[in-house]
């Protein structure tokens, strides 16, 4: 569990390491698999001009909360996500998160940490970039 006390600005979380699926996409949007689609199908992503099955941006967008919220544990909120999305995902190619502080403050009574989050590609561009504001809790 991170703390608020500990935490700094410019401290850099451990990256994750993830490697979409097809598969992964199915459950995370609950397809039945006989569904073809250009996030779960390889052969009908291409026939819409696509390299290979497409990321869901969403799916990624959980990630980035969920990572946001594992680094800062039990005690935690996450109160807001925002993210652009700069250039599609594929299934079977790695990406890494990424993110830093970029701002820490108490406001109001709330302990608030802004985080900037990344998702990398391979060959190291950055696929979304978001920002995360996360409310510790003042009583941890």
């Amino acid at each position: 569990m991170t703390s608020f006390e500990d935490v700094n600005i410019d401290d850099e979380l451990e990256p994750l390491d993830r490697t979409p699926t097809e598969d992964d996409a199915l459950r995370f949007m609950g397809q039945d698999p006989a569904t073809k689609s250009r996030f779960s199908d390889s052969a009908t992503a291409q026939r819409e001009g696509f390299r290979g099955a497409v990321v869901p941006g969403l799916m990624k967008l959980a990630w980035i909360t969920s990572y946001a919220s594992d680094w800062a544990g039990e005690g935690a909120t996450v109160r807001s996500v925002r993210v652009a999305y700069r250039r599609p995902d594929f299934a079977g190619n790695p990406l890494m998160i990424a993110g830093r502080v970029v701002d820490k403050r108490e406001e109001e009574g709330h302990r608030l940490v802004d985080l900037e989050v990344v998702t990398v590609m391979e060959d190291g561009q950055p696929s979304v970039r978001g920002n995360v504001q996360v409310e510790f809790d003042p009583q941890a």
